[in-house]
């Protein structure tokens, strides 16, 4: 971890006198996509941080550097592609380690994750209530919670065998329970909390995670934890919005299950067991077969899926009641 300088050994295992790296091989939980969670407010959030950090006397205040003003809502986004944090000049900037903005200082990785949140979702200027939070957000959204959210990506990631499992805890570090984790985080404040620090650290550092050959977690994945410790890294029941009346469809019902849940084993590289789940159409074939619905239900005779959890109850009759609706 970055503040206790927490060292990730690579696992290895003797063999005949040797070494051999060994290459894990469990499934990538890629977390909640952006767009999915609660708006990040630019008016409280946002603005701020360009205010505070960039839009300042001799930087980009009124008539600034570069023709850039970061003083309000118009200026900025002449620096950003809404949509896209990574075609975004103004992110860009505070994420180059070649000329970063702002110089010799750069922002706190919260702080940019504040900023790409923002920009992913949409970059819009956002009236925010008395809480804080942007008052509007879209249909479906989604709260970070530990059990639907965190805990698979921790147990696909980081409490493996040899790593932060209850068995091996390397370091003094367990993953594998919700108490367990709360002793890494600072509920309300990733900057601080040596769980994000670490897996937003840089790579190849010693306090990386997960370390080699393990693979960095996704935007998606950090995003998700960052969210859950935003917000207090609660351990309450966090039920998905689920909608089980009326005509089920791919598009607006099960094409998020299948994302959240399953692409991370089932995508184009190495899908597991050879069952691929990036289209429509490869979810209507497994579904056909009769395996994705065993496989959820994790009846006798199928393998479980996913394999460190069931889904809600909700979620399995969704993909049920598409089934017998025809596949739309």
């Amino acid at each position: 971890m970055k503040d206790n300088k927490i060292g990730f050994l690579k696992l290895f295992f003797l063999i005949g006198g040797g070494f051999m790296l060994f290459m894990a091989s469990s499934c990538k939980h890629e977390g909640i996509p952006a767009d999915q969670f609660p708006e990040v407010c630019f008016q409280t959030e946002v603005l701020p941080i360009f205010q505070n950090s960039c839009g300042t006397t001799g930087c980009h205040s009124s008539g600034g550097g570069h023709g850039y003003n970061f003083t309000d809502y118009s200026g900025i986004m002449k620096a950003i592609t809404a949509g896209n944090a990574d075609k975004s000049k103004a992110y860009q900037a505070i994420t180059s380690t070649f000329q970063l903005m702002p110089p010799n200082n750069a922002l706190p990785i919260d702080k940019r994750t504040t900023i790409r949140l923002w920009i992913e979702q949409g970059a819009k200027e956002t009236t925010c209530g008395s809480t804080g939070s942007a008052v509007t957000t879209k249909s479906g959204t989604l709260w970070a919670c530990y059990d639907r959210d965190i805990q698979p990506i921790l147990m696909s990631s980081c409490a493996v065998s040899g790593c932060h499992n209850a068995t091996t805890h390397k370091d003094g570090v367990d993953f594998s329970s919700y108490a367990k984790t709360l002793e890494r985080i600072k509920p309300g404040n990733p900057g601080t909390s040596p769980l994000y620090n670490s897996i937003t650290a840089k790579q190849n550092s010693d306090n990386f995670m997960p370390p080699a050959p393990y693979s960095p977690l996704s935007k998606a994945a950090i995003d998700t934890i960052y969210s859950w410790i935003k917000r207090g890294g609660l351990n309450e029941e966090c039920a998905s919005p689920c909608d089980t009346t009326g005509a089920i469809n791919y598009t607006s019902h099960i094409q998020s299950i299948i994302e959240l849940d399953c692409v991370s084993c089932h995508g184009a590289n190495n899908p597991s067991g050879g069952i691929k789940l990036l289209t429509a159409s490869d979810v209507q074939t497994v579904a056909k077969s009769g395996k994705l619905l065993g496989a959820l239900n994790r009846k006798s005779g199928y393998k479980a899926m996913p394999p460190d959890y069931a889904l809600s109850t909700c979620d399995v009759r969704q993909v049920e009641l598409w089934i017998n609706q025809g596949y739309n």
